[in-house]
């Protein structure tokens, strides 16, 4: 029989064929379990947005997660893509003018993202009175 022949082939070591070692499936596993809980996070500010809006924008699209990813990435939470949201609907969502800027591309691009959370900072606030007139009482005179 010749070397070629698959009767004489010799394993030096035991097949692991298709296995990985554990550590690295360990890994593997927590890199997927992450990027699973990611794209929920994507969906859940999607759907919220798609909701506000009565739009219809697909958390599948990948420029969308791509933005969405993005703001999280910089390690915005899914509470503050929703605030933002709710911030933009409360101003943008009665003006058709502004209406349309009511989507992903606008709100979660990195140049506005922070400027639209920032807004809905100040608006939780507590309202305070406006300021009192000043009254100036000119028959005092000097003092």
């Amino acid at each position: 029989m010749t070397a070629e022949s698959p009767q004489e082939e010799v394993q030096i070591a035991p097949s692991t064929e298709g296995k990985m070692p554990l550590a690295i499936t360990k890994e593997v596993k927590s890199i997927k379990k992450e990027l699973v809980e990611n794209d929920l996070d994507v969906v859940s500010v999607i759907e919220y947005l798609n909701d506000k809006a009565n739009k219809q924008f697909k958390a599948s699209s990948k420029a969308t997660a791509r933005l969405v990813k993005g703001r999280f990435s910089e390690g915005y939470t899914v509470a503050d893509c929703k605030k933002a949201i709710d911030t933009k609907a409360k101003n943008w969502l009665d003006d058709p003018h502004w209406q349309k800027y009511l989507r992903p591309s606008t709100l979660f691009n990195a140049t506005n993202f922070e400027n639209y959370l920032e807004e809905s900072r100040g608006s939780d606030l507590p309202e305070s009175s406006p300021p009192k007139p000043l009254e100036l009482d000119f028959s005092k005179g000097e003092a």
